[in-house]
């Protein structure tokens, strides 16, 4: 690994390089200079034939910064900003028609968002020259970052750098605003960033018991043990922003639905507004990571907790008004026909010693979120991996478990009766019927147990349709574990409203049981109550997503 010289000796290099290809004169005094000291050979750059634009050589200079990212910074969250998607957060941040005025960005790394920002500010009028000297702000604890940074746009700005108390090396997250004192004593006209993604169960990124404390000095409650720092920086913005401005972060999509980001999101919901949430379907950074950008407007608080739905929709879930009570309004909920059960990692590790391939021993069956698909399990028919390894047959020895862990009676005496079991991480969702109550659910899978047995081919058709599927990810969007799967929790399914229609009910269950799909797809439409227009959306997006699923389902017989 090179040294902090000689890498700031080789981006030296690189933008005198890079200026001279544009005709740009840097100023002299350049802190990526200063680093590089005068042994690195920075002086000795040649200009490589060719002309680019000066925008062109700043954002080669900002792409050669991430080329000279470590594999140790990028594990702690380091990744810099793709040109595309500054150039999104920049348009929320600044969209047609917002007043020119200062803008910062709390975590600049390179300078990827304050290009962009600079970009939006000289298309609204501003001259280039007065955006780099007086309008950019920004901040990164890597001096050689802030010096990328303040060279990029001096190459943007065609020689023009920053001021030095506009551009710092600090952390805003333990010193706030009195990192730039000359900051507008009013507050910034909008704040934009890509903080670095720092969740709390790697060691490579988890904050020390000194920052955890220092944190909740400044944010109080809202630093719980497993908040992402990057949703901290968005309270850092809060605090940054003058009234009425807006702020524009890439954040980790759990952001906007993790019970852990909670207390951040509620910090927020009191002095600002969500007005936008753009969710990409790809993957960024080299992390491979799902990411969505959420714009808030500094003011009145609009009182909103959680950004499931806005996600959900940002990705293209329709949102669907599901039935009103029946007369009387018993019996609308699914925890009014039935109990539901989750299994969690106790329950996991006490089954693990006691699986073993079937004998012809009386044991139970161990099914998996991967056995299971839309209305079948494809236990004793398809390989299944638990404990880190592949089965054919596995069966839990129940006595064995309950003699080892007394503590997991009470869940097995409620699981081992007739049930769905419901899968969780899959794309839409998928629940099998144990009618017989012999199954062992393994997790993350969701036992529920109907209230009366004669009731679990209507909570199966319920459970599997369509529309149940949109319902619960508009409501859990951005918590799982890949932005195209469901995270199912007992408390949303519980929740589950179930159909209005009893009569289309009934011919959902008997096209479910004869895997007549369209017929399926027909009455569970009908038994919810849905518009024409209304089913066509729900079936457009569910289809895709529960083919593999219906063709496991069709397979299994």
């Amino acid at each position: 690994m090179r040294s902090a010289p000689e890498r700031a000796g080789a981006l030296a290099r690189e933008a005198l390089g890079l200026a001279a290809q544009c005709d740009v004169r840097l100023p002299p005094d350049l802190r990526l200079c200063e680093l590089a000291g005068e042994g690195a050979g920075w002086r000795d750059a040649r200009p490589a034939t060719g002309s680019i634009t000066p925008s062109a050589a700043a954002w080669a200079l900002v792409a050669a910064m991430e080329g000279a990212l470590s594999s140790g910074e990028r594990r702690r969250g380091a990744h810099y900003t793709p040109a595309a998607l500054a150039e999104r957060v920049a348009r929320a941040a600044l969209p047609e028609g917002a007043p020119v005025g200062p803008v910062v960005d709390p975590a600049c790394g390179g300078g990827a968002l304050l290009l962009a920002t600079a970009d939006r500010l000289a298309a609204a009028g501003a001259a280039r020259a007065e955006v780099a000297r007086g309008l950019l702000f920004g901040a990164d604890i890597d001096p050689l970052a802030v010096a990328v940074a303040e060279a990029a746009v001096a190459l943007w700005s065609g020689g023009v750098a920053p001021l030095r108390e506009h551009l710092v090396a600090g952390d805003p997250l333990q010193d706030g605003r009195s990192l730039w004192p000359a900051a507008p004593p009013e507050g910034f006209a909008a704040v934009v960033g890509n903080p670095p993604f720092q969740g709390q169960l790697s060691r490579a990124t988890a904050r020390s018991v000194g920052e955890a404390n220092r944190l909740r000095t400044r944010f109080g409650a809202a630093v719980g043990p497993y908040v992402d720092t990057a949703a901290l920086f968005l309270l850092v913005g809060l605090d940054l922003a003058a009234p009425g401005a807006r702020i524009a972060m890439v954040q980790p999509q759990s952001t906007a639905a993790a019970r852990d980001a909670g207390a951040v999101r509620a910090a927020l919901a009191e002095r600002t507004r969500l007005v936008e949430l753009w969710a990409p379907p790809e993957r960024l950074f080299a992390a491979r990571v799902h990411v969505c950008v959420p714009v808030l407007v500094v003011g009145e608080g609009d009182g909103r907790v959680d950004w499931s739905a806005d996600v959900a929709a940002a990705r293209g879930t329709p949102e669907v008004p599901l039935g009103a009570p029946r007369r009387g309004g018993s019996g609308h909920h699914l925890r009014d026909r039935a109990r539901v059960l989750a299994s969690f990692r106790n329950h996991y590790y006490g089954l693990v010693p006691h699986v073993a391939e079937a004998d012809g021993c009386a044991r139970h069956p161990l099914v998996t979120s991967g056995l299971v698909s839309i209305g079948s399990c494809g236990w004793g028919h398809e390989p299944v991996r638990f404990a880190k390894r592949w089965w054919d047959r596995p069966e839990v020895d129940v006595d064995a478990v309950r003699a080892a862990d007394r503590r997991l009676d009470g869940w097995l005496g409620a699981v081992l009766a007739p049930k769905l079991v419901v899968a969780s991480q899959t794309k839409v969702l998928e629940a099998a019927a144990d009618e017989r109550g012999r199954w062992v659910p393994s997790t993350p899978t969701i036992s529920v147990m109907p209230h009366d047995p004669a009731d679990l081919g209507r909570l199966l058709a319920a459970v599997c349709s369509p529309a149940a599927s949109a319902w619960v990810v508009t409501r859990t969007a951005g918590s799982a574990l890949s932005a195209d799967t469901v995270r199912v929790s007992r408390a949303v399914l519980e929740a589950l409203p179930l159909p209005v229609d009893e009569a289309a009910w009934d011919e959902a269950v008997g096209a479910l049981v004869e895997r007549d799909l369209e017929a399926y797809e027909d009455a569970a439409a009908a038994m919810y109550g849905l518009g024409r227009a209304e089913s066509r959306e729900v079936l457009a997006w569910w289809r895709p997503r529960a083919r593999s699923a219906w063709l496991a389902n069709s397979a299994v017989r």
